[in-house]
């Protein structure tokens, strides 16, 4: 419809975009369905994607849940953790609404139960959006002296895991990533190298890439690349070696300003879902090492895993004990952790037979489900909503553009470890309290816009 025919033309606007997300959710939900099917079950199904067919009426509601966050999803990108909650819902609640049913671990019944509370989680995290933004001051320190103080971060940090880990630089294929992190965990035991491992992994290496790109500072991005590679080649962690390719990924998407966030991003994973679709329709069983590695890491790492581990810890949980938050450092020197292993490890075992499968994942999973069952996924919503809403108002003062592309890694953090261990060791907390003193940019350069 005309903006003239009977809409203000902003809201014309805003109907199209919101028309729009919806019917690209809802082609997305039936690629991944269909690959699901053709895919993930035959090919994938020692990990666990086995198939049953769930009842009509079932089906139909993971589809309606699956649509209707599309009725509240941001589509101007005016805080950076909407980056983080697109993420979330593509990876990890649009998966949990369908790989649970398909798996067939619990009665569809109590399947519906988990998808209801997702769902009711996923809106609390949203609603974060809802709140003003604290009113602090921030911005004390120059941007330069704040740039130049994480790249010598990142080199003491690096030069410390070179000196630890100087015997055991590789790297090596996808393939051989196990034997590289267990070779890593055998020389790390008893150290703290693993901060400055995840330190840079998810705080200092997206910091000095996402900054150097929005500002086009070449040192930086290269600073950070190479702080990338060398964290891939003493722990072979996939989403370092990936961040090198989508945090440019989604500058190039932020930078693109003709259509609202929300389309673009919706687009944007759409894109890889229906290419890879159709590299594996047309390559089938044919499809040699890279493009076989290519289809498990966007399938199966990246948009299915989190619905699989969904559906196997629910499944766990109703019959093993609960953590109460002793997974995490700290609340374990009050609650007894009732477990050998690390839940991870403990579901490899449950599910693969082995303990060199650490089934660890998104947050609603691992801080929620293994915390408290389905009454854990509620509260951990809470308390994501509320660091959303800290993240959010530490940043305001920058252009969210900026803010998020620095941020783009604890998103994929959130979709795949514990949110605690995201925000300590993961980097996040470090990332917040640099937007809350780094003075503003110049916007001139930057552009205060939303997108």
């Amino acid at each position: 419809m005309r903006p003239e025919a009977g809409f203000p033309k902003p809201l014309a606007m805003i109907a199209r975009s919101r028309s729009a997300v919806f019917a690209m959710v809802g082609s997305y939900v039936a690629c991944f369905h269909w690959i699901y099917v053709h895919y993930l079950y035959p090919t994938l199904d020692y990990l666990g994607f086995d198939f049953n067919r769930p009842a009509s009426a079932y089906l139909a509601l993971a589809w309606t849940l699956a649509l209707l966050p599309c009725l509240w999803m941001p589509l101007a990108l005016i805080r950076p953790s909407q980056l983080a909650y697109w993420v979330l819902y593509i990876t990890v609640f649009i998966p949990s609404m369908f790989v649970p049913l398909y798996a067939g671990l619990e009665p569809e019944r109590e399947i519906a139960a988990l998808m209801f509370v997702f769902f009711l989680a996923f809106f609390i995290v949203g609603g974060a959006y809802r709140l003003p933004l604290a009113a602090i001051r921030g911005g004390r320190i120059a941007a330069p002296q704040i740039v130049k103080t994480m790249a010598a971060l990142g080199a003491a940090l690096a030069l410390w895991m070179l000196i630890a880990f100087r015997h055991h630089l590789r790297l090596v294929s996808f393939q051989d990533v196990y034997d590289l992190r267990d070779a890593a965990n055998d020389v790390s035991e008893g150290s703290a190298v693993n901060y400055a491992f995840m330190l840079l992994t998810g705080g200092v290496n997206p910091f000095l890439m996402g900054y150097g790109l929005f500002y086009r500072k070449r040192w930086l991005v290269a600073a950070g690349v190479a702080g990338q590679l060398l964290v891939y080649s003493v722990g072979g962690t996939k989403g370092s070696i990936l961040s090198i390719f989508f945090i440019p990924a989604m500058y190039a998407l932020l930078k693109f300003r003709r259509l609202s966030f929300g389309v673009k991003i919706t687009a944007g994973f759409l894109a890889l879902m229906v290419g890879s679709c159709l590299a594996y329709a047309n390559a089938g069983e044919q499809a040699g090492d890279l493009l076989s590695l290519a289809l498990f890491v966007v399938f199966s790492r990246t948009l299915a895993m989190g619905g699989l581990l969904t559906a196997q810890y629910y499944d766990f949980f109703q019959r093993n004990p609960f953590t109460y938050w002793s997974h995490i450092k700290g609340v374990n020197w009050f609650i007894h952790y009732p477990y050998q292993y690390p839940i991870g490890q403990e579901l490899g075992i449950a599910y693969a037979g082995t303990i060199a499968l650490d089934a660890t994942t998104h947050f609603f999973a691992t801080d929620g489900i293994e915390a408290a069952g389905l009454p854990g996924v509620v509260l951990i919503a809470f308390f994501c909503a509320f660091v959303f809403w800290v993240l959010d108002s530490a940043a305001q003062k920058h252009d969210p553009r900026l803010a998020a592309l620095v941020t783009t890694y604890a998103a994929y953090n959130l979709s795949n470890i514990s949110i605690f261990t995201s925000l300590l060791s993961g980097g996040l907390a470090l990332l917040i309290l640099v937007l809350y003193f780094m003075q503003a940019g110049d916007t001139c350069v930057a552009g205060n816009v939303r997108t």
